[in-house]
C-alpha cells in the first residue's frame, strides 16, 4: 500500500473535520508536549490508541516529523543514541489548534481514531478549552444518537440478527455519550499535563 504525502495543513479559522494527516500531527505534537520523544514512540502511540483501525506507514510518520521540524513546530536533536523531538512554543500553538478541530462521524472507523487520539491528549489543553472540546464531542455524539433509526420488530429487512447488532451499536454510542459526560464532570479538577496512567497514554518514553 502506498501513502501520499499529506497536503499542507491550514488551521487558521478552520472548522474542517480532522483527517488522517491531522492524526499524525496531533500525535507527534502531543507526545512531544509530554517530553522529548522519538519517531518510534509516535508510531507506537498511534498503534496503541488506534487499536489497529488505522495504521499509517512509518515513512509517512517520519515525513510528517521532518515537515514539523522544518516549520519549527518541533526541535530536532540527537543525544548520541536517539533522534529526539521536542515541542516548540509555536508547536504548542499548533497543538491547541489541532485539539480544536472537530471529529467527523465519531462512530466510523476513522472517526473513532480521531476521537481516541483527541482524548489521549486532551489533558494537555487548558481547563477552559478542555470543557469546550468535551462539550463539542458530547453534542456530536448526541446528534449521532438522535439520528439513529428506530428499530422495528415488524420490519423483516434487517433480520433478527441485524436488529440485534444495530441495537448493540446504538447502546455502545449511548455508553460513549455517558462517558463523555462523566469526563466533562471531572475535567475541571484535572491539571493540564497530568495524563492518565491508568489508560496507558504515557507511552512517549524511550524504551531501552
Amino acid at each position: 500500500m502506498t501513502h501520499s504525502r499529506p497536503a499542507a495543513i491550514v488551521f487558521t479559522g478552520s472548522s474542517r473535520p480532522m483527517g488522517p494527516g491531522d492524526f499524525i500531527w496531533l500525535t507527534a505534537l502531543g507526545c512531544a508536549a509530554r517530553g522529548a520523544t522519538t519517531a518510534e514512540a509516535v508510531c507506537a502511540c498511534i498503534d496503541t490508541v488506534a487499536s489497529g483501525q488505522w495504521a499509517p506507514s512509518p515513512q509517512l510518520i517520519c515525513d510528517c516529523l521532518d515537515e514539523m521540524a522544518r516549520a519549527r513546530h518541533l526541535d530536532f536533536s540527537h543525544d548520541g543514541r536517539y533522534s529526539l523531538f521536542t515541542i516548540t512554543p509555536q508547536g504548542r500553538g499548533i497543538l491547541a489548534m489541532m485539539l480544536a478541530l472537530p471529529v467527523d462521524r465519531p462512530t466510523t472507523p476513522l472517526g473513532q481514531v480521531g476521537l481516541r487520539l483527541k482524548l489521549a491528549f486532551l489533558d494537555l489543553a487548558p481547563e477552559e478549552d478542555r470543557v469546550s472540546h468535551l462539550t463539542d464531542l458530547i453534542e456530536i455524539h448526541a446528534r449521532e444518537l438522535a439520528g439513529r433509526p428506530q428499530t422495528c420488530a415488524a420490519c423483516n429487512a434487517p433480520g433478527c440478527f441485524g436488529r440485534m447488532w444495530s441495537d448493540h451499536h446504538t447502546d455502545s454510542l449511548r455508553r460513549d455519550l455517558d462517558l463523555l459526560r462523566r469526563m466533562l464532570t471531572i475535567s475541571n479538577s484535572q491539571t493540564p499535563g497530568d495524563g492518565c496512567s491508568a489508560n496507558g497514554m504515557r507511552i512517549n518514553c524511550i524504551s531501552n
